[in-house]
Parts: C-alpha cells; structure tokens; sequence
C-alpha cells in the first residue's frame, strides 16, 4: 500500500462524512414543493462502514400539504487505494457490490468525493 493511501486511510478513519441538499420552490398561492435529501457515510476505524441516506419531501397546494420521508441504511467495509496517482476510497457492500469514489482531502473538514465535496466530522 502507498503512502498516500495509508495516509489517506488515517484522514478518513473514525470521520462521518456527510452531504445535505435542499431543495423548494413556493409560488404566489401558497403551493409548492420542498425536497431535502442527506447523505452519511461514516468511515470506521476497523475499516466499517455504514452509510445512510435520509429524505424528506412535501407538496402543498391550496392549504392541502402531503409529505413523504424515507431512510435507506447500507453497511459493508471500505478501504484506500491509489491507481495512477489517484486516491480512490473503494466500499464493498455486504451485498458483494462495490463502488469506487475518486477522493482527496480539502483541508480542515472538508472530504471530495467524485467532485462533490462533503463535510468531514469525527464521528461521535
């Protein structure tokens, strides 16, 4: 394993990684929608992982409002690999799937995930 994996693996280990997205339109009657949608990941130090995606949404329209939430859980293990000079964070999945997240350190708190940056936290 390279020393920028490992290194890598030492920025990730024990951290929850999360992205929020929000998401309304409201329109002179009072009617609209709202759509929330957040995004877990935390990255264990035994190299599990559980990742948790949660939403929230709602459409109104003449007074009348119809909500919906949901939570999906996935669980599996991660690890750090570097292919070309590139760090990838890989998740395999307990169903046997994986995935493959190209991922570079932001600085303080912030994590790139595929070109999209998340929040770095310690988990808890």
């Amino acid at each position: 394993m390279s020393y920028l994996a490992q290194q890598m693996i030492g920025v990730l280990s024990h951290k929850k990684l999360k992205k929020e997205s929000v998401n309304s339109d409201r329109d002179y009657s009072g009617g609209g929608w709202f759509d929330e949608k957040t995004e877990s990941l935390f990255l264990c130090s035994d190299k599990s992982f559980a990742f948790i995606i949660e939403s929230f949404s709602s459409v109104s329209s003449g007074g009348f409002s119809m909500p919906s939430q949901g939570r999906k859980e996935y669980f599996g293990n991660w690890d750090v690999i570097e292919e070309n000079a590139t760090l990838y964070l890989m998740l395999y999945y307990e169903n046997g799937s994986q995935e493959k997240l190209q991922t570079r350190n932001l600085g303080t708190g912030l994590q790139q995930l595929n070109y999209q940056t998340w929040n770095r936290y310690l988990i808890e």
